[in-house]
């Protein structure tokens, strides 16, 4: 998409005029709003990781639903957000060392995304082996019975990640919010009830 249009769609773009009247980093946070309305998961965890939180959209987020909540953050870009309950590491999570950190969280969510090509495929298959990389992590920090929420773009891998979560989780279910834009092929992974 030409910048021009990006700019033309950002300015009638209602949830985009939202968060700027709620003082949210970015749309995306009506997105986790509506999968907390669905799935009930952020206001009963007490620890959260974060993965790809830059600007801050989701985090912001989190702390409105439950202020008491604990989080951790990381992400290669700036969080435009601070809270005294907030740790943030500006770190690439692929070489980020997870003996830093404790392994007790109840809550892992993945809003992370490759930089776009524009080749749907190729993208589809970079943001898949990231998620990939992401789920290899769970024994090492998310606790028994915690939840993992995942954004994808729809594609090959789809089948193998279910696969793969379905393994790891009593309950494995796709949602797509009515704040992720029509003509997006993202789509969000609630996966509940961890078997570590």
């Amino acid at each position: 998409m030409k910048s021009k249009d990006w700019l033309n769609r950002q300015k009638r773009d209602f949830f985009v005029k939202k968060a700027k009247q709620k003082g949210y980093l970015s749309r995306a946070a009506f997105k986790l709003i509506e999968i907390e309305n669905k799935f009930k998961i952020i206001k009963k965890s007490k620890k959260v990781f974060e993965f790809g939180a830059a600007p801050g959209g989701w985090t912001q987020v989190l702390f409105d639903l439950n202020p008491n909540i604990q989080i951790t953050a990381l992400d290669i870009l700036d969080l435009k957000f601070t809270h005294p309950n907030l740790k943030y590491f500006k770190e690439d999570f692929l070489k980020f060392n997870y003996k830093k950190i404790e392994n007790d969280y109840d809550l892992i969510l993945s809003d992370i995304a490759p930089n776009t090509t524009g080749h749907q495929s190729t993208d589809h298959l970079r943001i898949s082996n990231m998620i990939f990389e992401i789920i290899n992590l769970l024994d090492k920090i998310l606790k028994k019975d915690g939840n993992f929420v995942i954004k994808i773009w729809k594609g090959s891998e789809e089948k193998s990640l279910l696969i793969k979560l379905n393994t790891k989780f009593k309950k494995v279910s796709y949602f797509k919010p009515k704040s992720s834009r029509k003509d997006s092929s993202e789509i969000f992974i609630v996966a509940t009830n961890f078997l570590n």
